[in-house]
């Protein structure tokens, strides 16, 4: 049976798996940490200084900074956590300028740009314009309407930049992680998003209680068709394979490639009733549907609904305990595993 590589179990490793799986996560916490130190920096000097209101104003966006990585962290929405640290950002400056003047300015291009990457572009956009009209507005931080202008044409400078940045990474980050999750033979889902989305699923279901289920399923007998008729025809058998079970899962289910012959099917909101309806369905519409080399192709498999208590390792080992005793039981069948 399948060798499973260890998965995220522990709160830590979750993390970790989502720092290095999840782009805007990932530079929500990099920047985070960054500007918490900097800031913190300067609310020490400020208060060795004896400028209290400076204090207070830096250890206010510190502590929005923290609430905000604490959010992405504690419910995996990055989109929201980016849209929300985008405008602490700018109410971290603009209160800055209005405490402190002129010289909090320069902090701005660093905001102008930045929001574009933490957050969706076109709500960067308005953070930024919002920014700036208010900073503009006050006439105080500029000692003539010439360091008006030339704030005006820098700041939308620095923001079309920041905009064409984010635009380009963006783009060359979805067709990264496009070719970097998808089975280059098949393509369906690989390991690697099979992983992430594993990952996600647990976070989610330990937050609000969504149900989840994973059907690891094996194609019966291919190790004989690609001995009897080659590996191509093996190739394209697991491509039909692979089509066929896409056209039967619906459009929120997840499948991906786990090896070999093998294949995973993610079943989100599906607990263990509507579990047996919908693997079963799948199977009887599937298995022994499609004309390979040798004839029909069947398909065994072990389904498993995500309890509470289990790591992704736990969860997939259900899933292939399943899988194993429809292997044993005759092949071509399906079995749901009960929690044990």
């Amino acid at each position: 049976m399948s060798k499973h590589s260890a998965g995220p179990g522990t709160w830590a490793q979750r993390i970790r798996t989502r720092l290095q799986t999840d782009f805007q996560f990932a530079m929500i916490i990099a920047f985070g940490v960054l500007a918490s130190v900097a800031i913190l920096g300067f609310a020490i000097f400020r208060f060795l200084t004896g400028y209290w209101i400076g204090t207070l104003v830096n250890l206010g966006i510190m502590l929005l900074v923290l609430g905000v990585m604490s959010y992405a962290v504690l419910t995996g929405r990055s989109g929201r956590a980016g849209a929300l640290f985008a405008l602490v950002t700018a109410l971290g400056v603009y209160s800055s300028a209005l405490a402190m003047g002129q010289t909090a300015l320069l902090w701005s291009y660093l905001v102008f740009w930045i929001n574009f990457v933490l957050a969706d572009r076109r709500w960067a956009l308005v953070v930024n314009l919002a920014l700036l009209i208010g900073l503009v507005a006050n006439q105080h931080l500029f000692d003539s309407g010439t360091e008006v202008i030339t704030y005006l044409i820098t700041a939308v400078l620095s923001s079309a930049f920041g905009y064409i940045f984010a635009y380009r990474l963006a783009y060359q980050q979805e067709q990264l992680e496009l070719m970097a999750s998808r089975d280059p033979l098949t393509q369906a889902g690989n390991r690697r998003s099979m992983r992430r989305e594993l990952v996600r699923a647990l976070d989610d279901h330990a937050r609000t209680g969504r149900a989840y289920t994973l059907m690891l399923l094996d194609l019966d007998h291919f190790k004989e068709l690609n001995d009897t008729y080659g590996h191509d025809a093996g190739d394209q058998a697991l491509r039909d394979f692979a089509d066929l079970l896409a056209t039967h899962i619906r459009t929120i289910d997840g499948l991906f490639r786990f090896g070999g012959e093998e294949f995973v099917v993610l079943f989100p909101d599906t607990g263990a009733e509507a579990a047996e309806r919908l693997t079963r369905t799948l199977h009887e519409k599937t298995s022994g549907s499609l004309n390979g080399p040798g004839g029909l192709l069947h398909f065994s498999a072990g389904v498993a609904v995500l309890d509470g208590d289990e790591d992704m390792d736990a969860w997939i080992r259900r899933a292939d305990r399943a899988l194993y005793r429809a292997k044993k039981n005759g092949r071509g069948r399906l079995e749901i595993s009960s929690r044990s």
